[in-house]
């Protein structure tokens, strides 16, 4: 049971490790900026390095076996009866030739008598070929009977690297059938005997340039990785540094500390997200002081009818009420201010939130002004007041929220009532990429302190209270991707507004 239990739990385990969803540590910056650049860095050099090494390998292959090739050449010249070839070895190798018969006896060697140390190496190599005969089919081999086939002898094989006495040597073997002539092999039928003629140079000097450069270039990458590592990390110091004070100066933005000083950081990113957060600590600022005027003054239009109505409702309920029918049609005037200024709250927090998508539908302008002002008809004419309409052109459909666009009409309207002294006219026209609209009425005209404020909520004005109505009214054309104005002189006051035809 123990057993079944362990097993179970290193089952979690691993499916815990294999699971992809499985959320992982995240990484941090600082490691990043380390570790990478440096991988990069030992990537570089590193390719460098191999790089070298293949290119240097191909370019000794090549002269090797041009080399060595070349004092074939020269001894299958001589094989034919020919004169050797006094051109000059264009590679940067000199090479040494061995003679041996069949039993791999040296028979003579190209290097001077007194080198011994080339003659011992030449003996070494002999050494080798012979010990390793096996691996060249050098004894019954059907190419080798017959004359030698110089073509096929130049590319028979290429030469082999051998270590000897901490040495490298390219080496070649070919074989002839002949007799030997003071130092080399000449051709003749009568005489046929088989000889090994092997062409060896030392690669040593060229290999020890190698690792001398290799050796540079591996220092080099040490050097480079210490300087490199060092660097990156009094940098990731400093960027540790501006992190850290970045995320104390958004943590106290974050808890809504006053008098906060931005600090001026060693990057521009860095200057540019912190100015970015001041920017938004401003807007927030802003934003709750808005909020706060707003309720405040929300809350005494509110409060206003409220003492009237509980001022009424108390004397009606003393009896001191002298006209209880005049007394509760205050009540409910009063009422319906309170209703009205709670839904043009709730409609303007409505409006104001983009998450919240507008309810769009085709709809005609006319028809819309024809209805709103056929509902506020009985109020115009109680006031003495007439609507007059001027729709020019048939195409007036748009793309709006009906309930939205009739309720921004209907409050320019409702102001017009209180001031208009005989008309309201409602135009519209078409103009380019949409429809305008003109609500205009010949009262008094609004004062110049106050044109500036005119869409500003619960704004005092010279002749009232503005409150929320134009404000909304502003917010809901915007929110239609339109736009308002207002113009007013001692002819009339007249709202402009523009309402695109396109869906933006």
């Amino acid at each position: 049971m123990y057993k079944l239990k362990r097993f179970g739990a290193m089952a979690s385990s691993w499916l815990k490790k294999l699971n992809p969803f499985q959320k992982r540590r995240a990484k941090t910056l600082k490691g990043t900026l380390f570790v990478q650049p440096l991988a990069i860095i030992f990537l570089a050099l590193g390719l460098i390095l191999l790089i070298f090494n293949l290119s240097l390998r191909t370019f000794i292959n090549d002269e090797v076996n041009t080399a060595v090739q070349h004092r074939y050449d020269q001894l299958d010249r001589l094989y034919l009866g020919q004169s050797a070839d006094d051109s000059e070895n264009d590679s940067i190798f000199s090479t040494t030739y061995v003679i041996v018969d069949e039993s791999f006896n040296t028979l003579y060697i190209s290097a001077s008598q007194d080198n011994l140390s080339a003659s011992d190496i030449s003996n070494q190599v002999v050494t080798y070929f012979m010990e390793h005969d096996e691996d060249w089919n050098l004894h019954g081999s059907s190419e080798t009977e017959g004359d030698l086939d110089i073509e096929e002898s130049e590319s028979d094989s290429n030469p082999i690297f051998i270590e000897l006495n901490s040495s490298t040597y390219a080496v070649k073997l070919q074989e002839y059938e002949g007799y030997l002539q003071d130092y080399y092999v000449r051709q003749d039928q009568e005489r046929d005997q088989t000889y090994y003629i092997l062409v060896f140079a030392n690669t040593s000097p060229i290999q020890g340039f190698s690792r001398l450069v290799n050796g540079v270039l591996a220092g080099l990458a040490l050097i480079i990785g210490i300087l490199a590592s060092g660097l990156i990390f009094l940098t990731s110091r400093k960027l540790d540094a501006a992190f850290s004070s970045l995320k104390t100066y958004i943590s106290k933005v974050g808890r809504r500390e006053q008098d906060l000083q931005l600090d001026v950081f060693p990057y521009e990113e860095f200057n540019q997200v912190g100015q970015s957060v001041e920017t938004m600590n401003r807007m927030i600022d802003a934003n709750q002081h808005s909020q706060k005027i707003f309720f405040q003054n929300a809350s005494h239009e509110l409060r206003t009818p409220l003492m009237s109505i509980q001022g009424y409702a108390e004397a009606i309920g003393e009896g001191v009420v002298t006209d209880p029918q005049a007394a509760a049609a205050i009540i409910q005037e009063e009422s319906a201010k309170m209703k009205q200024l709670v839904d043009d709250i709730l409609t303007l927090a409505r409006v104001e939130d983009f998450q919240q998508a507008l309810e769009v539908e085709d709809l005609s302008l006319s028809d819309l002004l024809y209805d709103v002002s056929w509902r506020l008809k009985p109020k115009a004419d109680s006031a003495g007041l007439e609507f007059v309409h001027d729709f020019q052109g048939a195409k007036d459909q748009i793309q709006a929220d009906e309930a939205l666009l009739e309720r921004a009409i209907s409050n320019i309207l409702h102001n017009a009532l209180r001031f208009a002294k005989k008309t309201i006219t409602l135009t519209t026209k078409q103009v380019k990429d949409g429809l305008e609209i003109r609500l205009s009425n010949d009262g008094q005209p609004i004062s110049p302190e106050d044109m500036g404020h005119v869409f500003k909520r619960f704004h005092k004005g010279k002749n009232g209270n503005f409150g929320i109505g134009l404000a909304m009214t502003k917010e809901i054309i915007e929110r239609h991707g339109g736009s308002i104005s207002v113009q007013s002189d001692e002819a009339a006051t007249t709202f402009i507004i523009f309402l695109p035809t396109a869906k933006k």
